[in-house]
């Protein structure tokens, strides 16, 4: 009969570990790089979910923060700290540093992390950049009696572009595949979403697609041409664009004001049409129902959120951004906590 037999050295490796103490080291060393944790797995001679472990073990997001203070200026957001869980992320909008990483991203874990500051230190903060995330602004108001909260520019016009495109891919399978209409909207779609202003009208390239040659305006102007709904929703998130890319309050306030008096009109003929006829819409109201733009910009315009967008074009919080929540920041955010947890020692 066959018999197995483990050494067992505290100082080598923990009990009923396979892994030794220096090869776990060695891991997160490499982590700390850009190394992929595929090849750091096949340096080590170990599998790619040993290393994930090892990462998962070296560092606990229950509750993290680089911060004894609470800065005056905050970003908030979620991110994916691995294949199925999101994680609440803030950071300092001035020094980019982290200042919390959570486990969790519900109101509980956020108002359980920041009531571990003092009533003082958390009327400090002035401000709270987020996204439109339904309870992040009443959660920062709660905590924060003094600050204003800002809608991130990059989430508003991120959702107006995603309206836009909804409206013309709808528009895209309205055509043949391989017509040329088909073409204009599937293979120049950032034309689109490009500041008309800013495309070429001088230079024609050839467009195999097209089978002739077009400047970007051409292209962009020949596609609009083919639907007066697509045009007026061009114009519409331009304009929001500019306002927003310019600062332009005044110009944002008097678009998003307006819109809300048309939809309020719109909820009004509704509730009379259901009134006198029952819940059978007409196509044309059916049609605002099921615009994406539409329904975007009622978001935007909602009581709770509207003071928050126009806040997004406001100079005084122009330098503000949850820009920096991007992968390299949130690598490092991950990174800054897993050195502090788990220190190397020299190998």
């Amino acid at each position: 009969m066959a018999h197995c037999f483990q050494a067992e050295d505290a100082d080598l490796a923990p009990k009923y570990v396979q892994k030794t103490n220096q090869v776990t080291q060695k891991i997160i060393s490499e982590l700390l790089t850009l190394t992929t944790m595929k090849d750091i797995a096949n340096h080590n001679n170990v599998s790619s979910s040993t290393v994930v472990n090892v990462l998962n073990e070296s560092v606990t997001l229950s509750s993290f923060t680089l911060h004894d203070s609470l800065p005056e200026h905050l970003c908030f957001d979620e991110v994916r700290t691995n294949d199925t869980q999101l994680s609440f992320i803030c950071i300092d909008a001035v020094k980019h540093t982290l200042v919390a990483l959570l486990a969790g991203k519900s109101s509980y874990d956020i108002e359980k992390f920041f009531n571990s500051f003092s009533l003082a230190q958390r009327a400090r903060v002035k401000m709270v950049t987020t996204d439109l995330n339904a309870y992040y602004s009443s959660v920062a108001e709660r905590l924060f009696p003094n600050t204003e909260i800002i809608i991130d520019c990059f989430h508003i016009i991120k959702m107006i572009n995603q309206a836009f495109n909804h409206k013309r891919v709808k528009k895209m399978k309205l055509f043949t595949k391989p017509s040329v209409e088909y073409n204009l909207f599937k293979c120049h779609w950032r034309l689109f979403l490009l500041d008309p202003a800013k495309l070429d009208n001088e230079h024609p390239h050839y467009r195999r697609q097209l089978k002739c040659s077009m400047t970007d305006a051409q292209i962009v102007s020949e596609a609009l041409e083919l639907s007066e709904e697509l045009l007026l929703s061009h114009n519409v998130i331009h304009k929001l664009h500019r306002a927003i890319i310019c600062n332009d309050v005044l110009t944002l306030a008097r678009c998003l004001r307006a819109f809300k008096q048309s939809f309020k009109q719109v909820s009004v003929q509704k509730a009379q049409w259901t009134k006198k006829h029952g819940g059978a819409y007409p196509k044309n109201i059916k049609n605002i129902d099921n615009n994406h733009l539409i329904q975007t910009l009622n978001t935007l315009t909602t009581d709770k959120n509207l003071a928050h967008v126009l806040n997004a074009a406001n100079p005084k919080f122009a330098k503000y951004s949850n820009g920096r929540l991007k992968e390299s920041t949130v690598k490092s955010s991950y990174l800054d906590a897993l050195v502090l947890a788990c220190p190397i020692s020299p190998t």
